[in-house]
């Protein structure tokens, strides 16, 4: 097993649900990354979100779900954990997206990584803004290739049968400048795309473009946000 240790919760932050607004003792966010993300949207696009949102909201927090209780018991556990947890399925709702998780979960990604981070709340006050990815890990190849330590910070996304990947770089940046804060680092930005019957993690963003990605999407919203 790698020797990175599971990282440390941002303290006193927390995310109210179910309407995801984030946290800091008793300051409150008055915006998210995907809040910021999604006010670049056009208004149909959002129009065509919300009609869908039955479907793709409950879809997306089982299978969420479902990720970060097997990257906790892998992290506990390692590779021990992976008959128990495919066999379990005591999550509600879990056996009606079991196309979405079973690809997802048998990923040989998690057998060649050692996740450090599951479903993370982060945030920065200078910028007042929070959010919460999906997982990082740390790559003993890549760390090895690179002669340093190598981590990732990913974000898992669901799809219909038909749904075609997108580019996330500037959320994964965002996130990068949350974690930055709080002194974590990562080198690499990367998405899980679950469909059914099939998982795939995408090509690697560096860094530079994740960041660059976020800071046009962060601008535009900034620029919105002023009075004229």
């Amino acid at each position: 097993m790698l020797s990175s240790p599971w990282l440390e919760p941002v303290p006193g932050l927390w995310r109210e649900e179910p309407a995801h607004r984030y946290w800091l003792g008793e300051h409150l966010f008055p915006v998210s990354i995907t809040g910021v993300l999604a006010h670049g949207m056009s208004a149909s696009a959002k129009r065509a979100i919300a009609a869908k949102r039955a479907i793709w909201e409950p879809r997306g927090v089982i299978v969420h779900a479902a990720l970060e209780r097997y990257s906790q018991a892998r992290f506990r556990e390692g590779k021990g954990a992976n008959e128990a947890l495919l066999a379990g399925w005591d999550l509600p709702g879990q056996h009606r997206y079991r196309d979405w998780i079973l690809p997802l979960l048998q990923l040989p990604l998690w057998d060649e990584v050692q996740v450090i981070a599951s479903e993370r709340l982060s945030c920065c006050l200078e910028r007042n803004i929070a959010g919460a990815f999906d997982g990082a890990y740390r790559s003993a190849a890549l760390s090895e290739r690179q002669g340093r330590e190598v981590r990732v910070l990913y974000d898992l996304k669901t799809l219909s049968a038909h749904g075609r990947p997108y580019a996330t770089a500037a959320q994964l940046g965002g996130y990068m400048v949350l974690e930055a804060a709080h002194g974590q680092v990562y080198e690499l930005g990367q998405t899980l795309w679950s469909k059914p019957g099939a998982a795939t993690a995408s090509r690697f963003y560096s860094r530079e473009q994740c960041l660059a990605a976020w800071a046009a999407a962060w601008s535009r919203y900034c620029l919105s946000q002023r009075p004229f």
